[in-house]
Parts: structure tokens; sequence; C-alpha cells
């Protein structure tokens, strides 16, 4: 069996695998090792969200895009396109969103 240029480049493996994944993946390992939130990589609207979600509150949860903005990578709110922070401090963007998700757990 050989290689299939064609079939390889319909399955899209460059963004599957890109920059893009890549910091989410990051910033997923982040969350791993800390826990008390639960997370994983999602797609949404044909590209890769990391959906995070409180522990035993499935309805408290926020997506997470990476998107690449005036010439560095940004983790950004996947809703409102807002930055959270460069993909070079995943811990910060970390501490930001568990605080957004415990603000949302004390409504």
């Amino acid at each position: 069996m050989g290689f299939d240029r064609e079939r390889f480049a319909a399955a899209n493996v460059a963004r599957a695998f890109g920059p893009r994944r890549l910091y989410l993946a990051a910033l997923d390992a982040v969350f791993i090792a800390r826990g008390g939130l639960g997370c994983g990589v999602v797609v949404r609207d044909g590209g890769p969200v990391l959906r995070v979600i409180a522990e035993g509150a499935a309805d408290r949860a926020v997506e997470v895009g990476c998107d690449f903005l005036d010439g560095r990578w940004w983790f950004t709110w996947a809703d409102s396109g807002r930055t959270i922070g460069a993909v070079d401090d995943p811990r910060a963007v970390a501490d930001e969103i568990a605080r957004t998700l415990q603000v949302e757990a004390a409504r």
C-alpha cells in the first residue's frame, strides 16, 4: 500500500495538528495537571476549541479558541473572540479561565 497524497490532503492533517491545535493541547495539559476542571478539544465551526467544564457542573463551561492576531498567537474566548492571553503563558490563561468559571458558579 503506497502513500496517497490526495487522500492525505483531503484529511486536512496539517490543520488537525497545526499550531492552533498544539497550543490548545498545551492549555489542556495545564488543566490536567491542576485538576478541578475537566476539558477536551472539540470541533466548532470547523476548527478546534478547548471546552473547559467545572467538575460536577456540566452547565458551567466555556470554550477557548486560539487565533493568530497582530502577528502572534492568542487564546481567545470562542464565543466572542476576545483575547484571554498569549499562548506563551498558558498557566496565566488557565488561571483566568478558572476565575471565570468560579464567578459563574457564584451566580
